[in-house]
């Protein structure tokens, strides 16, 4: 009797994971939360790009304010404003392919979502087909994982496309280094460009509030003055705990998707449950800091 050598290991547990998945088996809510906290790790970092630009027009009229010594009937605050949305603009700019670095997230946690769950994603938004372009002239962004993040949009809108999302699964968590990579990205924006803003300015502050103590300004007018600085840097300071959150967040992001890639037959697991625990810890310290520093 001719008997036919069984399969490598690998291969039986692969077809045995996307029968599985395919006939909704496997308790994928592990994948459901990764997916979810995410999601809210792009919602977090979206106050960023507006800050980012906030932050450099401030920084440019707190100097016209209180560092520069022309004649107050000279002084032109819409000129001042003007002059500081203009010189902001190169950020403006920046902040396109960072929301589009942030929007490819959320549209790869939407996905994923879906696959866990109904099995239905909403189409790719077609603007961020030419996203790999765009990230060669981004900070933070390692040019070995350009190509991974093309291939991560080129997922995307095939698995909506197709609508086989619960056999694709795996394939989706495949793609743990371009997700990586985007999150980093996000990081490295928020330190690089929207931190240092923050740091400059709050070195400012300090700066001026240390010229409005030399006698020279009217006692009641200095004090308002210092009151206000002391209001800005209060809030500067809180901003600047969101940037570490967001690196930390991100970091749990990647050691909880390498969990979820290295456990694909055990996605239902308790330790799967415990590792996306950490992650939503982590995101609900980002989130309630973030809501509390960009208020208003």
């Amino acid at each position: 009797m001719h008997l036919h050598p069984r399969p490598p290991r690998a291969i039986r547990l692969g077809a045995a994971l996307a029968l599985a998945l395919l006939a909704g088996c496997v308790n994928l809510d592990s994948v459901r939360d990764f997916a979810d906290e995410t999601r809210k790790i792009s919602v977090a970092f979206d106050p960023f790009l507006a800050g980012a630009v906030r932050q450099c027009e401030q920084k440019a009229i707190n100097r016209k304010v209180y560092a520069d010594s022309g004649a107050i009937k000279n002084f032109d605050a819409q000129k001042v404003a003007d002059e500081a949305t203009a010189s902001c603009k190169p950020i403006a700019q920046q902040n396109a392919t960072a929301r589009q670095i942030n929007t490819t997230l959320a549209a790869y946690a939407a996905a994923l979502s879906a696959m866990a769950g109904d099995g239905v994603a909403a189409s790719l938004d077609d603007g961020l087909g030419d996203l790999a372009k765009e990230l060669g002239a981004f900070p933070g962004m390692p040019a070995a994982q350009i190509g991974n993040v093309d291939k991560l949009v080129k997922f995307l809108a095939r698995a909506a496309l197709v609508r086989q999302q619960k056999s694709a699964i795996e394939e989706a968590l495949s793609h743990r280094e371009a997700v990586g990579a985007l999150g980093d990205a996000l990081v490295t924006y928020a330190e690089r460009v929207y931190g240092a803003y923050v740091r400059e300015s709050d070195e400012d502050l300090g700066l001026f509030s240390d010229g409005l103590r030399d006698g020279t300004t009217p006692e009641l007018l200095a004090r308002l003055q210092l009151m206000e600085l002391r209001r800005q840097q209060l809030q500067l300071q809180a901003q600047l705990k969101t940037v570490a959150a967001l690196r930390r967040s991100v970091a749990e992001m990647k050691l909880a998707m390498a969990d979820l890639q290295a456990h694909l037959g055990e996605l239902g697991s308790d330790e799967r449950k415990q590792q996306m625990l950490k992650l939503a810890k982590e995101v609900k310290t980002l989130s309630g800091q973030v809501l509390q520093a960009f208020k208003g």
